[in-house]
């Protein structure tokens, strides 16, 4: 798998490279995205984090939520824990309902409805012993504006 950094059932010691606080936040959810794009779930997860933490009080935190834990979800389908997945890739989907169509160039219907997808193929694995076969989903924030696909509001 493209991105594989770890043995299944390890988390990587994933650093960064950057301090806290240092970088944009538009550009902090880019490299998140990067990082979902290439199937480094747990990375994404960690890098989103850092802009959920800065933005504590403010009103689109559950958007925020929802991606890193849509993430976190990916990493344990990837990881063969699909009823993890299946648990925390729900929360996912519940928490990014009020921000579609889409947020901070996030195309949210359509990551909700992958990350649906996900749900559907990790039940069937349980239900069968059979690996699932995963959506590919791609955020793909490094090859949009910054007008993002929802109708021009800029990343933060």
């Amino acid at each position: 798998m493209a991105g594989e950094t770890r043995r299944r059932g390890t988390r990587a010691a994933f650093v960064p490279g950057w301090e806290f606080g240092t970088l944009p936040e538009a550009e902090v959810l880019r490299r998140g995205a990067d990082l979902f794009d290439n199937h480094m779930y747990w990375e994404a997860h960690e890098v989103w984090e850092e802009v959920w933490r800065r933005r504590a009080g403010d009103d689109d935190r559950d958007f925020l939520k929802g991606i890193i834990q849509g993430a976190a979800g990916m990493w344990h389908a990837t990881q063969g824990n699909y009823k993890g997945a299946v648990s925390v890739i729900g929360r996912a989907v519940d928490y990014l309902a009020p921000y579609r169509p889409a947020r901070e160039g996030i195309d949210v219907s359509a990551l909700a409805d992958a990350l649906q997808r996900a749900v559907a193929e990790c039940e069937r694995a349980i239900r069968t012993g059979e690996s699932p076969h995963l959506p590919e989903i791609r955020l793909g924030l490094r090859d949009k504006t910054d007008g993002g696909a929802d109708g021009g509001e800029e990343l933060r």
